[in-house]
């Protein structure tokens, strides 16, 4: 591939976040210790090819409806695990992120707003894949990598956006030409958080002005206040639209909630009218479920939205070890596969 070399100035950008800098894809390949050939066909770019180096198939959402979720097979996962290692945690992100950040978690995002008369969520729609390709190497290009460096990067870490149709009887998936960030990827949630600094810096920036205290995770946008800043409320949901339109970004106005101390406050999950918690009515829902799991079997029986019922309980399960572990510092050992602390919480 012919490369162009990187600039004094791109280099001391690199310095900057403490990157190492590369001139062409063979330094890249070997860096990754694979072969030149190997990252010619992970990045191969086209339309018409057969070839897919994902595995597309849909989940429920949290309330209705279902997305697509792309995972990438083995060898381009291995790719993804490299740049996030090696280039995209070395950036730093924004305090007020929570999401897939090491020390941070569904505990730290809601404990800002513990106490608060007011809790505004906003939940932004189709977040992953409203990062286009444009915008992935844009964000590699701001490292200090030369175009065409950014150009690799950005395709090992997009793939085609993809439409379902009917084959046969069968939902299959055929490649689109937009190119965006998959949700599946090791490296799409550190990607979001960087590319959202400047989201974040602005609605922190409305929030401190009028009194709240804002936190995100993932797309969840949450605000909180009490006292006289409570008449600022409409303001900060017009500012937000604003100024998450000109990010690039979408609101889900259906999932917009104002929730008051009257009522159940949820933040990501964790009840935060009071203090710390978890929903004892969810838990106890959750108890009953198992119960007859056990005696009766799985048939006729859900959890949440999933149509998938072992995923989903285990899931739940998951994030409520997660939870106790945050807490209380204890591992209460639910299960050998609980998730790292910063997973969000399943519906």
């Amino acid at each position: 591939m012919d490369l162009q070399n990187n600039t004094q100035e791109n280099i001391e950008q690199l310095k900057k976040y403490g990157l190492d800098a590369y001139n062409t894809a063979e330094e890249i390949a070997a860096a990754m210790e694979i072969s030149f050939d190997r990252l010619r066909f992970l990045v191969f770019n086209s339309k018409n090819s057969t070839v897919s180096h994902y595995i597309h198939f849909k989940t429920a959402k949290k309330t209705e409806g279902e997305r697509i979720i792309s995972a990438p097979l083995p060898d381009l996962k291995r790719t993804q695990h490299w740049i996030l290692k090696n280039i995209l945690q070395k950036i730093g992100i924004h305090d007020a992120a929570h999401g897939f950040c090491r020390d941070r978690s569904i505990v730290t995002n809601a404990t800002p707003h513990v106490g608060a008369e007011v809790i505004i969520n906003i939940d932004l729609q189709d977040f992953f894949s409203a990062i286009s390709y444009q915008r992935v190497k844009g964000l590699f290009q701001s490292f200090g990598y030369s175009s065409s460096i950014a150009t690799i990067f950005s395709l090992l870490c997009t793939t085609p956006a993809v439409a379902e149709r009917d084959l046969d009887g069968k939902a299959d998936f055929v490649k689109l030409k937009q190119r965006l960030l998959p949700q599946g990827s090791p490296a799409s949630p550190a990607i979001t958080n960087i590319i959202c600094g400047s989201l974040d810096d602005l609605l922190s920036a409305i929030a401190q002005k009028s009194g709240f205290t804002y936190t995100r995770y993932v797309d969840d946008l949450t605000f909180s206040t009490s006292g006289e800043s409570i008449k600022y409320i409409s303001n900060i949901i017009q500012q937000t639209q604003s100024i998450v339109s000109d990010e690039g970004f979408t609101i889900n106005s259906e999932k917009t909630r104002i929730l008051r101390n009257s009522q159940q406050q949820e933040v990501t999950g964790i009840i935060v009218n009071e203090k710390i918690n978890i929903s004892r009515k969810k838990l106890k829902n959750f108890r009953a479920t198992l119960y007859q799991i056990e005696h009766e079997g799985l048939e006729g029986k859900h959890w949440g939205n999933s149509p998938n019922l072992i995923a989903s309980i285990t899931g739940f399960a998951n994030f409520v070890a997660v939870y106790r572990r945050l807490v209380t510092g204890k591992n209460p050992g639910l299960s050998a596969t609980t998730p790292s602390p910063w997973v969000k919480a399943p519906c």
